[in-house]
């Protein structure tokens, strides 16, 4: 078998193993954006499924052909000086434009575009505080079901599911799906990020 081959398996090997024993949903990103690109997903989808850039892909493929599987890891490895202050401007500004917010999330667009990882969640924190997004307690909100969306949804899934078949029998790919479940009255109502100024209705 071809030496370039054999280098192959073996960092697909060590990618998987890498997956199965990271708990970071920001390694286990990283990991599926490499797993996935290698497994022939264009770009545009795994954009569409883990909400990414096209930079991000470019940057850890990229890191991962250079250095495999420790690449991956968190560490910190903040630049000097963090965040100016234009281009905290520029996340403040993001974040007000967003609907939804979470930590994990900002710490990526931060890592991936800055390069900057904080230390402490506090910085996030900050950042959050900065563009008017708080800790706050989400109200109840009954919503009519739509039974065309639910369809739609459906066909989506099928879609992705036979566009992996292959990979997913070889045991290349895991697909995580989460099932239709039944809630009592108001459980999903704890603490979000939410806008200062509204109510965050789940």
């Amino acid at each position: 078998m071809d030496s370039q081959v054999l280098d192959r398996k073996k960092q697909e090997l060590e990618l998987d193993d890498f997956i199965k024993s990271t708990s970071d949903a920001r390694e286990i990103k990283r990991a599926l954006v490499v797993k996935w690109s290698w497994s022939g997903l264009s770009y545009r989808q795994i954009i569409k499924q883990l909400n990414v850039s096209v930079g991000f892909i470019s940057k850890w493929n990229n890191k991962f052909s250079i250095g495999g599987v420790k690449e991956l890891r968190m560490g910190y490895k903040g630049k000097q000086g963090y965040l100016s202050k234009s281009e905290k401007a520029e996340i403040i500004l993001w974040l007000s434009q967003r609907e939804m917010w979470d930590v994990a999330e900002l710490a990526i667009y931060i890592e991936s575009k800055y390069e900057v990882i904080y230390e402490s969640l506090q910085s996030y924190y900050s950042l959050f505080e900065s563009a008017r997004v708080t800790w706050k307690k989400s109200q109840k909100k009954n919503p009519k079901g739509d039974p065309k969306l639910v369809e739609d949804k459906k066909k989506e899934i099928n879609e992705y599911l036979e566009t992996w078949q292959s990979d997913i029998k070889q045991g290349k790919l895991c697909v995580f799906m989460l099932d239709e479940c039944h809630l009592l009255w108001g459980d999903l109502c704890g603490y979000v990020w939410g806008k200062s100024a509204g109510r965050v209705e789940v």
